[in-house]
């Protein structure tokens, strides 16, 4: 009888959580206030205060180009655009569930197709998610139930903790990125000064070459062309191996020196993950000399190697209970922060570990939705037409655009991206309190509203136009005819 593989397996655990996620939850039987839903209600249509199909698709494309540079959804931009577009903060995180449903599933596919997911992993990781997002919710939806108006201001208070912890990371990341960028150059210039030294050196030197033949004749001594003729020829170096599993959307990243630590700690059980930890010459070498010289390899330095191999799954697995549970009240998968640990923190691939994460958050997003916010009501239809849409083609615009845009510069496009989404939700508090109730002046209310929507729209302009311009300039380079010396070679 053939062993079922960790796909097999995962497909059908999937297929039945799904099918009795809301029966186990008892979702259908939960009764819902009559006054929730009457500013956003998803089963009229929206008034014209609420956000339009264009300016749904508008939020979508930017989020898809900011999908397909940092490999999540883009839920840190979806959720604050809604709300500052005027929906009610419980509806743009149950529309951004959904719309992440949609996303990730058509994603983890592909990364299936091509061998990017560790299934038993996703699984594992699947398990945490829907812990700590059955957790978020049911706190949302308590304090929503008590004061809708007030969980605008929780919703909002944790997109703000949520991305500030985000921009300890990114923002240290950006400011590295150009640092090394910074000294490519200086390197390269400083290359371009000796090649030049040296052309002007040649260039005086053959004014004293022919007396320095008349000398060599009168000797005896052979010229150099034959000296250079006889000595042997230096072996060019090998080209190093690709990596096992490249992928231009996913590029491993450089691990911290704690990754080494994490990676060898103390704490069962573990999982085989590959590495992108290199290790030193000498230890490359030894196991070939080994082989060659026909020893057997030491029993301590196989298990070393495979232990190098293998990540501990308890600090995965809370990770993603705390991004579940963020994710719940926030719409952000938490794609950012566990690919980030994972990558860096852990060594780990990025290709697998993007399709891993995208399976969680696919089979996560689509138990949450049909258990929690989707049977209870908490979805606009109209807004997720738009996001999917415009998703679909940000995406393909992104992709395309990162083989134009250095990539230090990109990084600073998301950390301009994520600081202009922090502000938008400080500045929209005050707002969303005095709906609340409190007494704040109303001018003052109106001042920080208006200024953090400007913040938030000049931020995604500078990020979506940047990225269409690369866009635009890739497909003007693909139509320039080639040169004539590039047809030869």
């Amino acid at each position: 009888m053939k062993k079922p593989s960790g796909r097999d397996i995962f497909l059908l655990i999937s297929a039945v959580f799904l099918l009795l996620c809301p029966l186990l939850l008892h979702a259908a039987d939960i009764k819902i206030p009559a006054y929730i839903g009457r500013a956003n209600n998803p089963y009229i249509l929206p008034d014209a205060d609420g956000p339009g199909f264009f300016q749904c698709t508008a939020i979508g494309l930017v989020t898809g180009m900011l999908s397909a540079v940092i490999g999540a959804g883009g839920g840190l931009l979806v959720v604050p655009a809604l709300m500052t577009a005027g929906v009610s903060g419980i509806y743009a995180v149950g529309s951004e569930m959904f719309r992440l449903f949609i996303f990730s599933t058509i994603q983890s596919l592909r990364m299936g197709i091509n061998r990017r997911i560790k299934y038993t992993l996703a699984l594992i990781m699947t398990f945490g998610t829907v812990l700590g997002g059955l957790a978020g919710y049911t706190l949302c939806k308590k304090i929503f139930i008590a004061d809708p108006a007030g969980n605008d201001v929780f919703i909002s208070s944790m997109i703000a903790l949520w991305l500030i912890i985000y921009s300890f990371i990114i923002i240290p990341d950006f400011r590295e990125a150009a640092q090394k960028y910074a000294l490519e150059l200086l390197r390269k210039e400083q290359e371009k000064d000796q090649e030049q030294q040296a052309i002007n050196t040649q260039a005086e030197a053959p004014a004293e070459q022919p007396k320095k033949e008349e000398k060599k004749k009168e000797e005896g001594e052979p010229k150099e062309g034959k000296d250079e003729q006889a000595q042997p020829q230096e072996e060019k170096p090998k080209p190093e191996p690709e990596p096992q599993f490249e992928d231009e959307l996913y590029p491993d990243e450089e691990p911290w020196e704690i990754a080494r630590s994490m990676r060898s700690m103390k704490l069962p059980p573990y999982i085989k993950f590959p590495s992108t930890i290199k290790d030193e010459e000498e230890d490359q070498l030894e196991p070939a000399e080994m082989r060659r010289g026909g020893e057997e390899p030491d029993l301590d330095t196989a298990e070393e190697e495979d232990k190098a191999e293998s990540i501990p799954i308890l600090p995965i697995f809370f990770l993603t209970v705390v991004g579940g549970f963020f994710m719940a009240m926030t719409g952000s998968g938490g794609v950012i922060l566990t690919f980030t640990v994972m990558t860096k923190g852990f060594a780990c691939v990025a290709a697998l570990v993007a399709g891993t994460d995208l399976a969680r958050l696919a089979l996560s997003t689509g138990g949450l939705t049909m258990s929690t916010y989707g049977l209870n009501g908490f979805i606009n239809i109209y807004c997720i037409t738009g996001l999917v849409f415009g998703t679909i083609t940000g995406l393909h615009i992104g992709s395309k655009s990162l083989k134009n845009i250095l990539p230090y510069r990109v990084k600073g496009l998301v950390a301009l991206l994520v600081v202009s989404v922090i502000i938008n939700r400080i500045l929209a508090i005050p707002a969303l309190l005095r709906k609340a109730g409190a007494s704040i002046d109303a001018g003052l209310v109106s001042t920080f509203d208006s200024s953090g929507s400007y913040i938030l729209l000049i931020g995604a302009g500078i990020f979506g136009g940047w990225m269409f311009f690369a866009f635009l300039s890739g497909v003007y380079k693909s139509l320039q005819p080639v040169e004539a010396e590039e047809e030869k070679k």
